[in-house]
C-alpha cells in the first residue's frame, strides 16, 4: 500500500505523494525494525510500536523482501544518501539469505530467540515461499546503479558489470570474499580512455574512514554513511583496492518483552550474529559474565570464517545468523 505512493509522485510530482512515502520509510525504520533489520511485525497478531516482539511470530520474511524493493526506488529516487542501500544489504544477508534453507525450501520467519522455523515445503505457494524466491533472484540489482556520469559501488560481491557511456563501453570487475573477508579489488576494462565518476559506498557500520587505492596509490578517503567519489579518466587495466572497516557492535535490546536481564544483539559489519549452544527453557543463551567482555573474548575457529568460540565458555559458540 506504501509502493504506489511513489508511482504517483513520479508520476505527477505531487510532492504530497513523496511525503507519503517518506512517512512510511520512517513509520517502518524507527518503529518495526529490529537490530540486524528484520522487520518486527507479521500478518495476524498486532505489533505496537517499538514492540520488537522476540517470542511472537516476527521478521516475516515478505516483509523484508518489500522493505528491499521500497528501499531500492529510494536509493533510485536519492542515490547519494547511503542508509537506503544499507537497509537492503541487512535485509539480504541477515533474512532472505537466512531463510534459504538449501535446496529444502524456505523458511517463513526470522526468529531471534530460540530455534529457526522450519522450511515451508517447497510449491505450497506460501507467500513467504514466493516473495523470498523473488528476493533471491533479485539480489544482482542491488550490487551496482548506474548515473549519467558513471557508476555507483553500492554493495560487494564477486561480479562484473559492463556499462555504456558516451562512445565507450566500460567494464568493472569486482573480486571479493566479503562479508566473509574485507577486501574488495575492482579492475576496470575500457575500450577507450573514459572519464567517469566512480562512487564507492563507505557503509555507515563501517567503524572508520575507508582509505581507497588507485593503481597502488591513496587517492581518496571515504568516511562511514556516504559515497566516496572519483572523477578521473579510466584506463585499461585501472585497478582501484580497499578493505572495509569492519567491526563488532553490541546493542542492548529495547521493547515490550523486558526480563530481569539485559538482552543484546552482536553485529559484525552488517552481519547479525547468533549465540548457539546451552539455553533456557525459552531458548535464551545466557552468558555468566558482563556483557561489555562478549567482544574481546571472542577468539576465530580456524577454517570458519566469522565462526568464533568464546573464551572461559565452553558452551556456546557464535556465528553468522
Amino acid at each position: 500500500s506504501l509502493e504506489p505512493y511513489l508511482d504517483l509522485y513520479r508520476a505527477t510530482g505531487a510532492k504530497r505523494y513523496l511525503d507519503a512515502a517518506q512517512g512510511g520509510w520512517e513509520l517502518y525504520h524507527n518503529n518495526w525494525e529490529h537490530i540486524g533489520g528484520s522487520i518486527a511485525i507479521c500478518e495476524g497478531d498486532t505489533y505496537e510500536p517499538k514492540s520488537y516482539y522476540l517470542h511472537r511470530h516476527t521478521g516475516e520474511l515478505c516483509g523484508s523482501v518489500f522493505w528491499m524493493r521500497y528501499n531500492q526506488r529510494f536509493h533510485l529516487l536519492y542515490p547519494d544518501q547511503e542508509k537506503y542501500v544499507n537497509e537492503i544489504e541487512k535485509s539480504i544477508y541477515n533474512v532472505v539469505l537466512a531463510n534459504q534453507v538449501g535446496t529444502r525450501g524456505i523458511r517463513y520467519h526470522a526468529n531471534l530467540v530460540g530455534k529457526k522455523d522450519a522450511s515451508t515445503p517447497i510449491c505450497t505457494n506460501s507467500c513467504c515461499e514466493g516473495q523470498g524466491t523473488s528476493g533471491i533472484g533479485s539480489i544482482p540489482e542491488y550490487l551496482y546503479s548506474l548515473a549519467k556520469d558513471g557508476l555507483y559501488l553500492d554493495m560487494y560481491a564477486g561480479s562484473t558489470i559492463t556499462w555504456r557511456q558516451g562512445n565507450a563501453t566500460l567494464e568493472a570487475h569486482t573480486t571479493t570474499d566479503f562479508p566473509l573477508k574485507p577486501d574488495v579489488r575492482i579492475r576496470f576494462s575500457v575500450s577507450q580512455p573514459t572519464r567517469s565518476k566512480l562512487r564507492i559506498r563507505v557503509p555507515e557500520w563501517a567503524t572508520k574512514e575507508m582509505p581507497i587505492l588507485v593503481n597502488g596509490k591513496q587517492t581518496v578517503i571515504g568516511k562511514p554513511g556516504a559515497y566516496a567519489v572519483l572523477d578521473r579518466t579510466w584506463k585499461e587495466g585501472d585497478t582501484l583496492a580497499f578493505t572495509l572497516p569492519m567491526g563488532f557492535r553490541l546493542t542492548p535490546y529495547s521493547g515490550a518483552e523486558q526480563s530481569s536481564k539485559t538482552r543484546y544483539a552482536l553485529e559484525y559489519g552488517p552481519i547479525l550474529m547468533a549465540v548457539t549452544g546451552q539455553v533456557d527453557d525459552q531458548g535464551n543463551a545466557q552468558l555468566d559474565f558482563p556483557a561489555d567482555d562478549l567482544v574481546k573474548r571472542l577468539k576465530p575457529v580456524a577454517g570458519q570464517p566469522l565462526h568464533y568460540v568464546i573464551e572461559g565458555d565452553t558452551h556456546h559458540t557464535c556465528l553468522p545468523y
